[in-house]
């Protein structure tokens, strides 16, 4: 049985079943819109031990089942979390671990026995400026930061993405000349008791969801690629509890990448009729790219995420009778690098006779459902046609169906737009052709009020177009390189690929020469010594500055010539003179037969010395303050 929200009123159709530069080292995931670095402390280890412990006590869970249980059987959104009540702040707990005559870092560690992640809840966070907050589990998989004042909303609220397993350290560094009055305040710990994946875990088959859904990476979604990048996952925070459901970035007649998301009005609600609180929505998580990278279950990718957002209009809270629908506009600006499509739309109403609906059931990796029977329209409370029926086919992977987690999910129509978000429904893995409702735009438009906040036409269409439908944009600054590897002394042409329309070009070319470029498609662009270089672009629009850097795009190698008139090899390294290079030799067995330190100091062409050495294939190491180049030669012998 799904785990939603509403009870549907009997119709005669079924009854509902309700961070941008990431750090990153090894064995150690970031994630979160944050500003890199890493924490103050020698080791992580010094934090989790020095720091303050505080012991929370644990939710009774045989009680927390019962509720659980008897929601289910109401029909309540699954739960995933209990929130639970707390009062921590740098002046009031917590220990310094770290002084310097400049700063000091403060730490915090909070464990919860039992939980399988726990989140954090800001009531206030005011950080000033020169000071970082990192966040991290204890066994260091998760590092969240650093948070600055850049992080800081108006409302003052703050929230942080689960961290995985039942203790959380919080560390705080800030200058002694600032004030450490408040800088902020945790409120609220969310012990989650439902199993979640983590970045970096395995992701065994189907470990959350039902076993016959389809991932969204498997071949039903090779031609819904964007579609699928506008999907995303939702940690709803609505009161003492926290849910998942699943929403959509939006596209709308301006064009203009505004951070839109819809998902469904019964996602803000409690069985009970509480309804989120505005400073609940400025605390909800948004989880973009939360999917495999193939069809097969293996490695959750690091989370992407946005916290907060503002509510813009959502159908009538007093009951089921509209469309379900509920619009936000996030708090920040979607980064570049976290490849949202903002989606087209389509209001007609036409009942399409195929499609897909892409949703995170139970909160699980992104997946995707297939409809090849014509929707029929329908209804979930007492005013007709308000919503579409679909029933879904079985697949080549499968047969995707809904759980509670897709709630507020997309429904696309054959060519691909948005035409509703998911209410509930009666199928399952074990209903496989039970039938879902999706509460239609064409009635979200303006059939749910008359006031601006009860219909989505003045946010999807603020040109007063009259557009009847529209197509999705993608934000994404992008370019490429004619050759990635090139000889030490060559050059290499660039070229822009960005989607968006760029009205000023930033070209950073690590190592070469020139450095920098305000052309749109730089050219000759030479490399004069050897290594691996990072190539960033950053473009600037009417609606903002955004940036791609490239690690290691541009591999450069040594030159190895015979020099046929002195029987001498010579090693061109350009540039690379300066550095401190070695060579190694080896025969064609693999043993080293010569190896030479300090190779080619100040000089740009070095001659090789194989004097002594037989005639054979020869294997030469190049190596470079880190970078390492391997070629084989042939010596004729002396």
């Amino acid at each position: 049985m799904k785990h939603f929200f509403l009870q549907r009123i009997n119709s005669g159709a079924g009854i509902l079943l309700i961070s941008i530069l990431l750090f990153v080292f090894p064995g150690i995931s970031a994630a979160q819109l944050s500003h890199g670095g890493q924490p103050a402390a020698p080791t992580l280890a010094r934090s989790v031990n020095d720091g303050v412990i505080i012991n929370l006590t644990s939710p009774e869970l045989t009680e927390i089942q019962k509720q659980d249980q008897i929601a289910m059987e109401a029909g309540m959104p699954e739960r995933m979390g209990v929130n639970i009540p707390v009062d921590i702040s740098i002046d009031n707990v917590g220990g310094i671990i770290k002084k310097d005559g400049f700063s000091e870092t403060w730490c915090v560690n909070i464990r919860c026995s039992g939980a399988i992640g726990l989140g954090l809840y800001f009531s206030e966070f005011h950080l000033p400026a020169g000071s970082v907050m990192f966040i991290y589990s204890s066994d260091k998989s998760q590092v969240l930061g650093a948070f600055t004042s850049e992080n800081n909303q108006t409302d003052g609220l703050f929230a942080i993405e689960v961290v995985k397993g039942e203790s959380i350290v919080v560390e705080y560094t800030y200058p002694l000349t600032e004030s450490v009055s408040k800088p902020f305040r945790i409120s609220e710990v969310l012990y989650v008791y439902k199993p979640m994946m983590f970045p970096g875990d395995k992701s065994p088959k189907q470990s959350l969801s039902g076993n016959c859904e389809v991932n969204a990476a498997c071949s039903e979604g090779d031609n819904w690629r964007n579609q699928i990048k506008s999907v995303v996952r939702i940690l709803i925070k609505n009161g003492n509890s926290s849910y998942w459901c699943t929403g959509t970035v939006m596209n709308n007649t301006g064009a203009d990448f505004s951070p839109l998301l819809l998902t469904a009005d019964h996602c803000a609600r409690t069985y009970s009729g509480a309804y989120a609180s505005p400073d609940d929505v400025s605390q909800w998580i948004f989880y973009f790219e939360y999917e495999t990278p193939g069809c097969d279950d293996v490695v959750v990718q690091d989370n992407k995420t946005l916290t907060g957002a503002v509510k813009l209009a959502s159908s009538s809270p007093k009951d089921n009778n509209g469309s379900d629908f509920y619009l936000v506009r996030l708090h920040d600006q979607i980064p570049v690098n976290y490849a949202p499509f903002y989606t087209g739309w389509s209001r007609s109403g036409e009942m399409s006779g195929s499609g897909v609906g892409i949703h995170h059931p139970s909160g699980d990796v992104k997946k995707i459902s297939t409809y090849t029977q014509t929707l029929t329209s329908d209804q979930w409370g007492t005013v007709p046609g308000t919503h579409f029926r679909v029933v879904w086919s079985e697949t080549l992977n499968g047969h995707g169906v809904t759980e509670g987690g897709s709630s507020g999910s997309p429904i696309f129509d054959s060519e691909g737009r948005f035409i509703g978000q998911l209410t509930g429904g009666e199928s399952g893995c074990m209903n496989l052709t039970g039938p879902d409702f999706y509460g239609k735009m064409a009635y979200s438009w303006e059939s749910n009020g008359t006031h601006d906040s009860t219909r989505l036409k003045p946010w999807l269409d603020p040109l007063n177009t009259g557009q009847v439908s529209t197509g999705g944009i993608s934000c994404t600054v992008n370019f490429n390189a004619d050759t990635n590897t090139i000889a030490v002394g060559r050059s290499v042409n660039f070229q822009d690929l960005s989607t968006i329309t760029p009205l000023t070009w930033s070209w950073y070319f690590e190592g070469g020469k020139p450095e920098t470029s305000a052309d749109p498609n730089p050219s000759g662009i030479v490399y004069d010594r050897v290594g691996k270089f990072n190539v960033k672009l950053t473009v600037t629009s009417e609606t903002g500055e955004y940036s791609v850097i490239r690690e290691d795009l541009i591999k450069v190698l040594p030159v190895i010539l015979f020099d046929a008139d002195s029987k001498e090899f010579k090693v061109i390294l350009g540039n690379s003179a300066s550095r401190k290079n070695s060579i190694t030799i080896m025969n064609a067995l693999g043993m080293v037969v010569r190896n030479i330190d300090d190779f080619c100091t100040g000089q740009d062409i070095c001659s090789l010395d194989l004097s002594g050495l037989p005639a054979g294939l020869y294997i030469v190491r190049v190596s470079s303050e880190g970078y390492s180049e391997t070629s084989k030669l042939l010596f004729p012998g002396n």
